[in-house]
């Protein structure tokens, strides 16, 4: 009797999980071609359709993207779009806009597409900043993307983003040119000492090494992924011991792989950015700087990376660019910014061989002696922590002062 009643029981349990999977899908179904209807409609009233469609990106939402004509009315769209949303249960999120350049070819099959424009705006060969090709002329495109979700959530359910041509502006008239006066060339000041700074990345996932950290007595600067189980505990214990703390934020880079939670992708609206950077600060207590972690895609956007750099200006923190891209836009954008930067000179730990590790603090050290500082990145690695403190009298031998990366930023 009892096997019946377990078995019964069992069965009953099954059913009850199947439903609500059900019931959760038919929902989640629902809400989208709900959400599609919407959109749908609101879209042909502003004489746009699916011909018109350019791209798909996936999220932890669907993010749609579509061509609108010069003549499509953005304010009225939202304001009707608001309305229709809140009669099916659902709100505007928030909405952003931004600007972006971008270079098309103005010859040949791709350039003649017409009023739609290329296929895919928006691409990693479209970066702003980028040069552009031969035969290539320059684009200045409005896009708006509209975060939608549930009347009572915060997390999104969709984002929406048009895209427009915004007409060049007539070039001013050619300023009269006379000769300059002659310049003398800055000159940077080489410091008495050599100085090199060691960063170490990617701790925040275990305090397996924190221990050999600590018995370095010499300045090390240690950057602390975000949000993750040991970030606040590292951070408070190396500030302690006398290290000095950045934060290793997470950027999104071209290669699909794992990543963070707390990364910054190109897709995001700018409150959505300041957001993560704002979790980011409170995981990491003492932190008085940044680096990227990753980012091959993010650092060559001017807009994320303007927006980051905004907000290290308030917080009075600095950069340093990993440099893990040829076309980095971080320099540039941080002196417009107005915010200190620094750039690595040296990766250490490429290879976690010993000998390999050994000579690239050689070849640091000898970056700082002809260009008066360095900085050489290395991880939360035991090799890497043992061959630096088995280095530090040699360091010390060739008369180059260890410091924190900081007093290197300008």
């Amino acid at each position: 009797m009892n096997k019946i009643n377990a078995y019964n029981l069992v069965v009953i349990i099954a059913a009850v999980i199947c439903a609500v999977f059900l019931f959760n899908t038919a929902r989640d179904l629902f809400q989208d071609r709900t959400l599609e209807r919407i959109l749908s409609a609101e879209l042909a009233a502003g004489k746009v359709s699916n011909k018109d469609l350019v791209g798909k990106v996936k999220h932890a939402y669907l993010e749609k993207r579509y061509w609108v004509p010069d003549a499509f009315s953005l304010d009225d769209f939202e304001k009707k779009l608001a309305k229709s949303l809140d009669k099916a249960g659902f709100k505007l999120l928030s909405i952003s806009k931004t600007i972006k350049e971008s270079a098309v070819k103005s010859k040949g099959p791709e350039g003649s597409k017409g009023p739609a424009g290329p296929a895919v705006p928006g691409g990693s060969k479209a970066l702003a900043g980028a040069k552009a090709p031969e035969g290539a002329k320059k684009e200045t495109r409005e896009e708006v993307s509209f975060l939608v979700a549930e009347r009572s959530s915060t997390n999104p359910a969709f984002r929406l983003t048009l895209i427009r041509r915004v007409a060049p502006k007539p070039a001013p008239p050619a300023p009269v040119v006379t000769a300059p006066a002659p310049v003398t060339p800055e000159v940077r000041p080489v410091p008495a000492r050599p100085r090199l700074a060691i960063v170490l990345d990617d701790w925040g996932y275990s305090t397996k090494n924190l221990e050999a950290i600590l018995q370095v007595d010499k300045p090390v600067t240690i950057s602390i992924l975000p949000g993750l189980p040991y970030s606040t505990t590292i951070a408070q214990k190396v500030e302690a011991h006398g290290h000095q703390v950045i934060i290793h934020m997470p950027m999104e880079p071209k290669a699909k792989i794992k990543l963070e939670l707390t990364t910054l992708y190109t897709s995001m609206t700018d409150d959505e950015i300041r957001a993560n950077l704002y979790k980011a600060l409170q995981t990491v207590p003492g932190a008085v700087g940044m680096n990227n972690h990753e980012g091959s895609k993010a650092t060559e956007d001017r807009r994320l990376m303007k927006v980051v750099f905004g907000e290290l200006k308030k917080n009075n923190m600095f950069f340093l660019d990993s440099l893990v891209t040829n076309y980095s836009v971080c320099e540039p954008v941080a002196k417009d910014a107005g915010i200190r930067f620094i750039k690595r000179s040296v990766f250490l730990d490429n290879e976690s061989d010993p000998a390999y590790i050994k000579k690239q603090i050689e070849k640091a050290m000898d970056l700082a002696v002809k260009n008066g500082d360095a900085v050489a990145i290395g991880h939360d690695r035991p090799n890497t922590i043992a061959v630096l403190k088995e280095s530090i009298p040699l360091i010390e031998s060739r008369g180059i002062e260890m410091t924190f990366v900081s007093n290197l930023a300008r």
